[in-house]
């Protein structure tokens, strides 16, 4: 038999106070899908909200996919212990494996990549290195790249494309 107690106080449900362990909606992302990302710096900064506290973490690459017109769509992609040398079949499987997403999903679309390591934000070996690889093999299947954003723990940067500086 199942007895319920009637004394449980759930009044705090009613009341303005989120209980201690809520869900900070701040501290995630920057925009709502669907969200436009006209300038490079509006993808640094939903990048940057959306990588949030784990851009404190271990290497790794988030990719979101955009439509044709640099809306975001409700599809991100994170790869995690992304190896600090570029590995060329992870690259080259990554950029069809996007191409196909993206297609499916907005023809004509993007994508905005955020390459993140706890001491990285600015032009580094590993930040150049797997950019300019993931810019290549996008380009090889035809995928735009909408922009490219280091991120670190203390410091973040849109990196440009190869060749310029």
């Amino acid at each position: 038999m199942t007895t319920f107690d009637e004394d449980w106080d759930d009044a705090y449900l009613d009341d303005d106070d989120e209980p201690d362990d809520a869900f900070d909606v701040d501290a995630g992302w920057a925009q709502q899908p669907g969200t436009v990302l006209d300038t490079d710096a509006d993808v640094h900064e939903h990048l940057l909200a959306m990588v949030g506290p784990d851009r404190d973490g271990p290497r790794a690459l988030w990719v979101q996919l955009l439509d044709g017109a640099d809306r975001t769509l409700p599809i991100v992609i994170p790869v995690t212990d992304l190896p600090t040398v570029v590995d060329d079949l992870v690259v080259t499987n990554l950029a069809r494996v996007l191409h196909a997403m993206v297609g499916a999903n907005a023809p004509g679309g993007s994508v905005a990549i955020a390459l993140v390591r706890r001491a990285g934000g600015d032009r580094g070996t590993f930040e150049v290195g797997w950019s300019r690889a993931l810019r290549r093999e996008l380009a090889a299947v035809g995928l735009p790249v909408r922009a490219v954003v280091a991120i670190g723990q203390d410091r973040s940067r849109v990196l440009p494309p190869a060749g310029t500086s």
